[in-house]
């Protein structure tokens, strides 16, 4: 047997109207998700090197002019990472292979004095 509808209630003998909106659910919302570890030092890292690498100065391995530990100059790029502090120290590079991108050197350019 069908269940029946429910009567609107009148006011003055006219039906009342049905709302076209639809309520807004209320105590719905999910609570927000807690960074994982992972994700925290995912984060941490690429702020670093934003920070790092922010401008700093690329050049061809031939123009560098330095030897770094038996790197050779050829087909390279060298990457001076900027100084924290602005302390006169020596300059810390990255030496990266043109054709594979491989990372051939991370240090101390050597250039104290």
């Amino acid at each position: 047997m069908p269940k029946a509808r429910k009567k609107l209630k009148t006011s003055a003998g006219k039906p009342a109207k049905r709302s076209t909106k639809r309520p807004k659910p209320r105590g719905t919302r999910k609570p927000r998700r807690l960074l994982t570890r992972a994700e925290a030092r995912r984060r941490a890292a690429r702020r670093v090197l934003n920070r790092m690498f922010n401008g700093a100065m690329v050049r061809d391995g031939v123009e560098a002019g330095g030897n770094f530990y038996g790197v050779r100059r050829e087909n390279t790029w060298v990457v001076y990472i900027n100084p924290r502090g602005g302390v006169l120290r020596s300059a810390d590079v990255v030496v990266v292979c043109k054709r594979t991108g491989r990372v051939l050197y991370e240090g101390s350019a050597g250039d104290e004095g």
